[in-house]
């Protein structure tokens, strides 16, 4: 890996998932010019593990995230580079962090390390060891690139964060927003609302960002809501904050259930500066 470069770090489990993931780092990487980094996750075994089979296990592995790598370059003319690691996933994802310039995690919603499949609780540690975007996806991209993004807005303060990384993305796409926001009735919500409406409009408006706004109907749930109108505009990406994942996600959307990529975003006060990923 380049010295000091950015890196998109996909975990790899040979799955169709992890080649769906892959295909949307491709990409970003593209787009912001970073490297990519395949991740194997093995179970360590514990103390009684025979560490010549381990070894020869990892070896194998290694071999065939090569011949892996090879075959992106020759597709996508862009070489990934390969990595296995021992432990458990969010355990070995935070000694990465704390190695390389990671800037973006792409993966399925279920990755297998070893016979454990990823929980909601085992990414909520991820997301909580990073600063950095998790895009949770279970398909191709839907387009060459992201051209439509859905933003749920809340009453909640901390959305704003979500607009700084609106405005984030759309530096590199020209894409669409697609604002959907719940149905209110309590006063004192809908004012916190309306102000968080407001504040996205006037800093969309100051950097020319296209975008819509929509109400969800008023019986139905919001977060059904969410994905229904993602679904229907085709669109390429939700994007949620992390405070959010437990509300939107941690059900049947961690699952093969969900069809849209989804961002969850930690926030980030670099982002105010709106800098590139690179």
């Amino acid at each position: 890996m380049e010295k000091g470069k950015s890196i998109i770090l996909v975990p790899w489990d040979f799955s169709e998932n992890s080649e769906n993931s892959m295909l949307h780092a491709v990409q970003l990487a593209k787009v912001v010019n970073n490297d990519l980094l395949l991740v194997h996750f093995q179970e360590s075994g514990g103390l009684f593990a025979n560490k010549t089979k381990k070894l020869i296990e990892k070896e194998e592995i290694e071999n065939k995230l090569l011949i892996q790598a090879e075959d992106i370059n020759d597709v996508y003319n862009i070489r990934p580079n390969i990595m296995v690691k021992d432990g458990s996933l969010s355990k070995s994802i935070k000694e990465i962090f704390e190695e390389h310039n990671v800037n973006l995690i792409v993966m399925g919603p279920h990755y297998i390390a070893g016979k454990a499949k990823t929980t909601a609780k085992e990414m909520l540690k991820i997301i909580d060891y990073t600063n950095v975007p998790i895009i949770i996806n279970n398909s191709p991209p839907a387009h060459t690139h992201y051209a439509e993004i859905v933003v749920p807005v809340n009453y909640d303060k901390k959305y704003k964060e979500s607009v700084h990384w609106i405005i984030y993305l759309s530096k590199y796409y020209k894409c669409n927003i697609n604002i959907i926001k719940p149905y209110i009735t309590d006063e004192l919500k809908k004012k916190y609302l309306s102000n968080n409406i407001f504040f996205t409009k006037k800093m969309l408006d100051s950097k020319s960002i296209v975008y819509g706004i929509k109400t969800a109907k008023e019986k139905d749930n919001f977060k059904s809501e969410i994905f229904t109108f993602a679904e229907t505009i085709d669109a390429d990406l939700i994007l949620i904050m992390s405070d959010k994942f437990n509300q939107y996600m941690a059900d049947k959307r961690l699952s093969e259930e969900a069809t849209i990529p989804v961002m969850v975003i930690n926030p980030r006060a670099d982002l105010r500066k709106y800098q590139s990923f690179a």
